[in-house]
């Protein structure tokens, strides 16, 4: 079988060659995207129950839900992105 040297690399991107690169990658991004959603939610949330006073947002109802449902987005990408995946 004769194969072109771009038909070679194109094989190897195909076959998966960068795809646990980029999964790893992706898994990051997400963790951090998550872990940031949880922390500002969680700020969002306590300054809205006025726990956290000194800000526009104290003691204003649609920041603790605001903030909830950051939270709640935060730990469904955390627990997405560390998820053990079944093999193929």
């Amino acid at each position: 079988m004769i194969v072109e040297k771009g038909a070679l690399s194109l094989m190897l991107f195909k076959g998966g060659v960068l795809g646990p690169i980029e999964g790893v990658n992706m898994r990051i991004a997400l963790n951090i995207v998550g872990a940031v959603l949880v922390f500002f939610g969680g700020v969002w949330f306590l300054q809205g129950v006025n726990v956290l006073p000194g800000s526009f947002m104290s003691g204003q109802m649609r920041w603790a839900v605001r903030g909830g449902i950051a939270v709640g987005a935060g730990i469904v990408l955390l627990v997405g992105a560390n998820r053990k995946r079944r093999g193929a």
